[in-house]
């Protein structure tokens, strides 16, 4: 969120005591508002070959969907409990946890530690997240992967 000075000049009647008539004087009125800065999600082609080996159901875009939005600019890691979120759409947990485990399959998700999961920041980039950051921060994090299974 971005601050925004906004002034404007408004003119009153205002009695002036010596002479008794009335003047005109400005005002300067300031005023400081919140913005929302500008910025967009962004959808690689891969995403679209992920979702296509992941769902199978409406259910199943509805809940992929739900796990995406939960990623934010400022919120790169998430705790997923398939219980939660069977509970929510009302489907098993088992169904669930195929769901992600489809989804860290699929390249999707990358699991970070037990229930914590990381978005795949060369498929989908939420809305004002810094792409290139979140890019280099999935790139060593494969590395380090690639460096605990030798």
């Amino acid at each position: 969120m971005i601050l925004v000075d906004r002034t404007k000049i408004i003119t009153h009647q205002i009695l002036n005591e010596a002479t008794g008539e009335l003047e005109a004087k400005d005002f300067k009125e300031m005023k400081q508002k919140s913005k929302l800065r500008g910025g967009f999600m962004l959808i690689y082609g891969s995403y679209d070959s992920a979702l296509i080996n992941i769902i199978s159901s409406s259910v199943d875009y509805q809940i992929v969907t739900y796990i995406r939005d939960k990623f934010t600019y400022s919120k790169t890691e998430i705790h997923l409990s398939s219980q939660h979120i069977a509970g929510l759409f009302k489907v098993s947990k088992p169904k669930v946890t195929r769901l992600i485990k489809s989804m860290v399959d699929n390249d999707l998700l990358m699991r970070v530690d037990t229930g914590i999961y990381r978005l795949n920041p060369f498929m989908f980039i939420p809305f004002r997240a810094n792409g290139s950051e979140l890019q280099e921060e999935w790139k060593h994090l494969i590395d380090i992967k690639k460096g605990q299974k030798q």
